[in-house]
């Protein structure tokens, strides 16, 4: 079949890493829409006169994608494209989108490193792509092939030295393994030894699975989908992972980007961290410090709280939507209006959770911020 420059470039690109993309049964459409999503919509672009926040929690959705993965968290994956997208920004006062592939990332074929390795490559170019057609108002954080280390370390070196991610984004678990897993400890040295004052882990939760001699079986205990709770649940085994490996003492130059505010970590950290007396000062120092929590939740006024409560500074929280997932789940525009009339918050502090954090966060790493 003859492809586009661009999509040969990139199979060859893949080739050369090892990847065969075209192993993918729906390898030609998503060829497809890394191609027309190249071309900017036709429509007048939207006017971004009024916008000023950054939005550090947002996905995209390929048609392709969305049929291979129908479901996300027991509800149906929600429909996506470029134009919504944007108006949704302009109707938010969102300057920039900060984009990750959501749940179940590349993880739709348990026990195929090759199917897994291809399927984040694709991803990751396609959402490259978007960025590349729209440098002002989105940024990309690369998805990896996790749980297999040593795809999941060149994936990430190539989104990040090629394609222009600004940061990696990680599942609450791989295939049933946390990311405090030993075997996952390459990854975070890779990152660590790479040559930037810091290297950003988005941290997403999915849904909870056990690995019973190779077969992965869900276990949500719940009779409700995950979504209404296990997600925070998830988010907090992630925190304890990362924490009780040494993972986040060990690799000083990693941030880690925590999803809807941390989940249920703040309800269990005093109890965890008991069991992890040499560690537990630090811990919470890097907590406060290297942590970046987003309002995605939603978690105001309340959930916010918490963290709050456990020493966690305003310079640490961020802003984001979970665009277009949220959509249809709470009420986007309420969720939005806790943080902005958050009367705990001074006008001052609103504005650097809406804006100025994130820009200190990704300093360094986006342009023109």
């Amino acid at each position: 079949m003859s492809y586009s420059p661009t999509i040969t470039r990139i199979i060859a690109a893949a080739k050369s890493d090892g990847i065969d993309l075209t192993v993918l049964p729906f390898a030609d459409a998503a060829f497809a829409s890394i191609d027309a999503v190249l071309v900017p919509v036709a429509s007048d672009p939207p006017c971004f006169e009024n916008a000023t926040r950054i939005d550090t929690h947002v996905h995209v959705v390929p048609d392709w994608y969305r049929e291979l993965a129908p479901s996300a968290a027991g509800r149906g994956t929600p429909n996506w494209n470029v134009q919504s997208h944007l108006q949704f920004m302009v109707d938010n006062h969102v300057k920039r989108s900060i984009i990750c592939v959501s749940t179940p990332q590349a993880n739709l074929f348990p026990g195929s490193p090759e199917l897994t390795a291809a399927l984040a490559r694709v991803l990751n170019e396609f959402v490259a792509a978007l960025v590349r057609t729209y440098p002002d108002r989105f940024s990309f954080q690369a998805i990896t092939p996790l749980p297999y280390t040593d795809a999941a370390i060149k994936e990430a070196n190539y989104a990040l030295d090629n394609l222009g991610a600004i940061g990696v984004g990680v599942l609450t678990n791989h295939e049933g393994k946390y990311p405090g897993d030993v075997s996952f400890k390459p990854l975070w040295q890779a990152l660590e030894s790479r040559k930037s004052d810091r290297e950003i882990v988005f941290v997403h939760p999915t849904d909870p699975v056990i690995n019973i001699d190779g077969r992965l079986v869900p276990s949500n205990p719940a009779p409700f989908r995950s979504g209404l709770g296990e997600f925070y649940f998830e988010t907090a085994r992630a925190i304890s992972s990362l924490t009780a490996s040494r993972t986040i003492h060990d690799f000083p130059k990693l941030h880690y980007r925590i999803s809807h505010g941390a989940g249920a970590f703040p309800c269990i950290e005093d109890r965890f961290l008991l069991g992890f007396p040499d560690l537990q000062a630090e811990a919470r120092e890097i907590y406060a410090t290297r942590f970046w929590y987003d309002s995605a939740g939603p978690i105001y006024p309340r959930q916010v709280k918490g963290l709050m409560a456990y020493g966690i500074p305003i310079s640490q929280l961020v802003f984001g939507t979970d665009y277009p997932y949220g959509i249809g789940f709470w009420d986007v525009k309420a969720n939005i209006a806790g943080l902005a009339d958050a009367d705990f918050l001074t006008e001052g502090e609103k504005k650097s959770v809406f804006y100025n954090n994130s820009k200190e966060l990704w300093k360094g790493k986006i342009e023109d911020f």
